[in-house]
């Protein structure tokens, strides 16, 4: 039978930019016949484009009102709708069980729209560009400004990174953003894009655990983690927390091996989410941080004297609830922010292409 997924009668099928309180309700069935969830375990929802595959959302098989009626509901909230300009999409429903992984619907993929609302009907694709770059720009930039007639002319200057981040009105935009932004990811390479970077391999009860860098089907950046006991995963330095504060760590993970914890070192969590051996769900712990600087930690046990788990997209946010993946705002800048730094390096008398 050929696995169908339509929307629901009453369902919207398109979504305005900036409208974070729009739900799909989608339909998963058999020859349209309505498939019974009950016994789902893990449920992603897959977007894309004409490029091929962009963002997913998890939907939480315990949420669904009614399984037998096979019907999944998509909310588009303020992470999943970042950097999704006006468009035609495809949209799936991956659907994980005891006997597999059964991908909706089997032929094609059901379509949905995204328009513009009234601000941004004239505006240009909401994009970002990372850090790095923003550092390389500035670093090409300082060589085209004009010298003055004070002497001879020094050597061409270069941007100080550790002085710029650290650099009054950088630190108050940070904060700005820290403080305004829902579901802010406190972790810096989160999605492994330099490599383990600032991550430590954890050798886990019989020392031996091993970590390596590796790319996935999806063509994401992910870790490899093999070993025989428990504790086994990766740690690193994170944030200072007031008292009793509550985090939420999450990642996405799949493979032989179950969950420890991925949260904050030696504090008591509560877990949530299931690994599948057969695609990548998401897992994680809340817990309260304790006083002073915690080590975040991604951590998991053998099952049977086996654990081999790939993992991506790590994140560690304040409150209980577990969002869509999105990097530490550091790491990126709008492409507003990069156009007014622009004007200031014109202003004098430099160039930035």
């Amino acid at each position: 039978m050929a696995k169908t997924l339509s929307f629901t009668d009453t369902s919207a099928q398109t979504v305005k930019i900036g409208d974070t309180t729009t739900s799909f309700t989608l339909v998963c069935g058999n020859d349209n016949v309505a498939t019974d969830l009950t016994n789902a375990t893990s449920i992603t929802v897959k977007l894309g484009n004409a490029s091929g595959y962009l963002k997913s959302a998890t939907v939480d098989p315990a949420s669904l009102t009614d399984p037998t009626t096979g019907q999944v509901t998509i909310k588009f909230n303020a992470d999943l709708m970042t950097n999704l300009p006006a468009g035609s999409y495809a949209i799936e429903v991956w659907v994980v069980d005891s006997t597999g992984t059964s991908i909706y619907p089997s032929d094609g993929s059901t379509g949905f729209t995204i328009t513009n609302n009234i601000q941004s009907a004239n505006g240009t694709t909401i994009t970002t560009i990372t850090f790095d770059d923003f550092v390389k720009a500035m670093n090409k930039a300082a060589s085209t400004i004009a010298k003055g007639d004070k002497g001879e002319k020094g050597d061409t200057g270069t941007v100080d990174n550790a002085g710029l981040t650290t650099a009054p009105a950088f630190v108050s935009l940070q904060a700005q953003v820290n403080n305004s932004a829902v579901g802010t990811n406190l972790l810096t390479n989160s999605n492994f894009s330099s490599g383990l970077g600032n991550w430590k391999i954890n050798q886990g009860t019989n020392a031996d655990c091993k970590a390596a860098v590796t790319t996935d089907s999806d063509g994401d950046a992910c870790i490899h983690i093999t070993g025989t006991g428990n504790y086994c995963g990766l740690w690193c330095r994170t944030v200072s927390f007031d008292q009793n504060q509550v985090t939420t760590g999450s990642v996405l993970a799949k493979g032989t091996g179950t969950l420890n914890w991925v949260g904050l070192s030696s504090r008591p969590a509560s877990n949530f989410g299931t690994i599948s051996t057969e695609s990548y769900s998401k897992v994680g712990s809340t817990m309260q941080a304790a006083s002073g600087t915690n080590s975040f930690c991604v951590y998991f046990d053998a099952v049977n004297g086996v654990l081999d788990i790939y993992i991506k997209f790590v994140k560690l946010e304040l409150g209980s609830q577990a969002t869509d993946w999105s990097p530490n705002p550091s790491e990126i800048l709008t492409q507003s922010d990069y156009a007014k730094i622009k004007a200031a390096i014109v202003a004098l008398g430099g160039s930035l292409s």
